[in-house]
């Protein structure tokens, strides 16, 4: 044989070795782009909720026993899965598992469920991770009853959904494990994989979803097998429009599908759970989305424009992850395009208010009046809330108080509220003759004129009445109608929404415009603020759904959003849904 000949050969032999490889690949085994670990439950270990840092491992058969253990994380995220109501530590971990050895270390518990809920909490960062762009969750499952549907991990849907955000579960119609989406669309999309499921086996399951932002669809696919086989066969798949997963935030929970609680929670009735890993992808961010400012958490925004550039000022939110309000100070930020921002840094502190309390540093609004800009701020001290002013030269500041030690309003001011905390969140607008008006107020609206130096009121309080009212009141003027939008507490609906009323004249009538808003995607509290820009109106909000550099978001822990906001020809305001894209997409015409 010649030497051309034996390269020949060799080349048809290398091609068909390749080939060979490749259908194996594709007969046997899938692999994925390595996304970031979010977390990982190996369930050897157990730890108290006493606050030291030691792991104590609990038998499942003997040992210790605490009122509420916690599930270990090994990804390092601090995702501990936490019981829901008492159960003694022995009677969690089982050890029954599927192998000996996972990932090459011994495996010697498994998670026992039995109608048991473990619940990553939203003090911890999974609830809030962007996995749009692409997730896997892998876990091994046993089930020893079959005969109802059973949701073994799932993250919660949004209100009102009959289905989870994701959820992996045992489906008993096809007797076979699934997997199930809430789709961009609404729709839920479920697929199941693998030979019928058996009692009391062992199997493992991977699950997958990616998105192809060219294409706007996502594919998502289940591989299902004995964990006693070695590798898994072909996938189950399905392709669909919109992103791998909805980006609100959600409770991660093992034991049952959404919607929970008694009698349709989807509960495991008797099985098991072990080595689950759920990673995932954030969606690369485009400037102009959800939420603006990514620096720190911040609340409360209020808008001012001067000149070709706006200006947002907003609380710093500081509390710690599951903590109460900490708000020691207002930031302000910058843009002539709402898609670059700039950072001014803090610009006015609560300490720096005479009497008031270094951490209550509540919502505010900036005006201008002449070339100077005044700043309208709510506190605390010890006989309540306050509202004062302080005033600068510049809309970044420095800023002073105007009049120290002497609030425009106190508490002893507003005793005919229905509500303790009544003197909270002023707006402050100028009408067309230069008239200054502020409301505020908490259950309540009052309103009250401001005498034209700014600094003092030029009348009497009178009580506004608002429909749904709660707080966070927002004044403006658009053509001949003057508005008030405002976080609302609508019947039935625990959290805040966004209401508005409408009137001819600063001094009413009013008439009620009804919901523009549902909730935010997190969080009780929903704060506006309305403003005009280069031909283009805007609604600004907080929410606290969006995790930070990995830390948790929160009741307390908001961060500040906008949208596009949109009036009919009659002046009615057009309905606003919150969304991640923002301002990042054109305006509608």
């Amino acid at each position: 044989m010649t030497v051309e000949k034996l390269c020949r050969n060799s080349s048809i032999l290398l091609l068909f070795q390749l080939i060979a490889i490749l259908l194996f690949f594709s007969n046997n085994t899938y692999t994925y782009a390595q996304s970031k670990v979010l977390a990982h439950w190996r369930f050897e270990q157990v730890q108290h909720l006493n606050g030291d840092s030691a792991s104590t491992l609990i038998d499942g058969h003997q040992g210790p026993s605490e009122d509420q253990p916690f599930v270990f994380d090994e990804s390092g995220k601090g995702n501990y899965l936490i019981i829901r109501g008492n159960m003694p530590s022995p009677n969690v971990l089982s050890d029954n598992v599927p192998s000996v050895l996972a990932d090459g270390k011994p495996n010697s518990h498994s998670l026992s469920i039995k109608r048991s809920e473990y619940v990553v909490t939203y003090d911890q960062p999974l609830a809030y991770y962007d996995m749009r762009k692409s997730w896997t969750i892998e876990a091994s499952l046993m089930c020893n009853l079959l005969g109802t549907e059973q949701v073994y991990l799932c993250k919660e849907g949004g209100r009102g959904h009959l289905a989870g955000d994701v959820s992996i579960g045992f489906d008993n119609m096809h007797t076979k494990y699934f997997v199930e989406l809430m789709c961009a669309d609404g729709v839920a999309r479920r697929v199941v994989a693998g030979d019928k499921v058996e009692a009391g086996k062992w199997y493992d399951v991977r699950a997958h979803a990616v998105y192809d932002i060219k294409k706007d669809q996502t594919t998502m696919q289940i591989q299902v097998k004995s964990s006693t086989q070695d590798s898994f066969g072909k996938p189950s798949s399905i392709t669909f429009s919109g992103p791998a997963m909805r980006s609100d935030a959600g409770t991660w929970i093992i034991g049952h599908g959404y919607p929970g609680g008694f009698p349709n929670s989807l509960a495991v009735l008797d099985g098991g759970i072990d080595e689950v890993k759920i990673s995932g992808e954030a969606m690369p961010r485009v400037p102009g989305q959800n939420p603006l400012f990514t620096d720190t958490f911040t609340a409360d925004p209020a808008a001012l424009v001067v000149g070709d550039r706006l200006y947002v000022y907003a609380g710093h939110d500081k509390a710690n992850p599951g903590g109460w309000f900490n708000m020691p100070e207002w930031l302000c930020y910058s843009t002539t395009d709402m898609k670059k921002w700039t950072a001014h840094g803090p610009v006015l502190a609560a300490k720096d208010f005479v009497n008031a309390h270094s951490w209550a540093a509540w919502a505010a609004q900036v005006v201008e009046k002449d070339g100077k800009y005044y700043f309208y701020v709510t506190l605390d001290r010890k006989e309540g809330h306050f509202i004062t002013v302080a005033v600068s030269d510049s809309p970044t500041g420095p800023f002073k108080e105007a009049r120290p030690g002497q609030p425009l309003i106190t508490d002893d001011m507003t005793t005919d509220s229905h509500r303790w905390n009544s003197d909270i969140d002023p707006t402050v607008f100028i009408d067309d003759d230069g008239t200054p008006w502020m409301a505020w107020g908490n259950g309540d609206c009052y309103m009250v004129k401001l005498n034209r130096n700014m600094v003092e009121l030029d009348g009497p309080i009178t009580k506004v009445p608002f429909r749904n009212f709660s707080e966070g009141p927002w004044l403006f003027k658009r053509g001949n109608l003057y508005y008030n939008i405002y976080a609302a507490d609508a019947p039935g609906v625990q959290p805040e929404q966004i209401a508005y009323s409408t009137a001819p004249d600063i001094n009413g009538p009013w008439t009620y415009g009804g919901l523009i808003t549902g909730p935010a995607k997190h969080g009780f509290t929903i704060h506006p603020a309305v403003v005009e820009f280069k031909d283009q109106w805007y609604f600004f909000y907080h929410d606290g759904s969006y995790s930070l550099n990995g830390e948790p978001g929160g009741d307390c822990r908001r961060q500040v959003c906008v949208e596009y906001l949109y009036f009919d020809k009659d002046g009615s305001i057009k309905p606003i849904t919150l969304t991640v894209e923002g301002v990042s997409i054109k305006p509608k015409k």
